[in-house]
């Protein structure tokens, strides 16, 4: 690399230097978020698959309407409809009360519809698994005197996590990326950080490639801990 090319590069990252804190916090939100919605949309997978497995008519239907209609609606209409749905909904509820809310926090709207939207796809990934589950397990687990939830909760449920891990990891890296779409309502995390730096350094290539870097580091950190999590299930009995 020539000398003028050395310098170039220096000037860059002495150009964006000042702003590695903000650009920090914004991967730190995005990061946050995807951690914060990846139990939820677990706990509301579990609960949907159960549902959809349901003897009771009603509520299989229920279930599948759910995981039907949440798979086939854009992440971004998903986002857009709570975040603004929810501040029609404070503001009106509010109004004969004599006071107005200052709104829904961004980051709570991108939280729920996050977890609302991939809690249809982890709903999917636990009725496929359901489909194939011994049902000796069940079946043993009545024998020895075990209600149906019971046997679910110690038997069931840990089962389908164990088995359902790879698919959950790969969740949650799609989870990671399309947590980038909160930006488009406000929530400051990597690729609106991103772009504030980039609108601000007028180095907008450079910027992204940063930008890129740091989601691929995300995407390894959390790739070793998938990795490290499903040797531990393998060694446990």
């Amino acid at each position: 690399m020539s000398v003028n090319a050395l310098g170039a590069v220096d000037l860059m990252f002495e150009t964006i230097a000042p702003y590695m804190g903000f650009w920090l916090k914004g991967a730190a939100l995005t990061l946050g978020l995807s951690a914060a919605s990846f139990p939820i949309c677990i706990l509301i997978g579990l609960t949907v698959a159960f549902a959809a497995v349901s003897q009771a008519r009603p509520v299989s239907l229920a279930a599948a309407a759910y995981i039907n209609v949440f798979r086939g609606l854009p992440e971004i209409i998903v986002i857009f409809v709570v975040f603004y749905g929810s501040n029609i909904v404070l503001t009106i509820s509010s109004r004969p009360l004599g006071f107005e809310v200052g709104g829904t926090d961004p980051a709570v709207a991108a939280l729920v519809a996050l977890s609302v939207q991939f809690g249809s796809y982890a709903a999917v990934i636990f009725k496929d698994w359901m489909s194939v589950f011994p049902k000796g397990y069940t079946e043993a687990g009545l024998a020895i005197g075990m209600t149906r939830f019971q046997v679910r909760r110690r038997i069931v449920v840990p089962l389908l996590l164990r088995s359902a891990t790879p698919a959950l990891g790969n969740l949650f890296l799609v989870m990671l990326k399309v947590s980038a779409l909160a930006s488009l309502i406000g929530v400051t995390e990597l690729s609106r950080s991103t772009s504030i730096v980039a609108g601000s350094t007028r180095e907008p290539l450079f910027c992204y490639l940063i930008a890129a870097m740091m989601y691929l580091v995300i995407s390894a950190i959390s790739g070793f801990v998938q990795h490290r999590f499903e040797a531990a299930i393998e060694r446990s009995p």
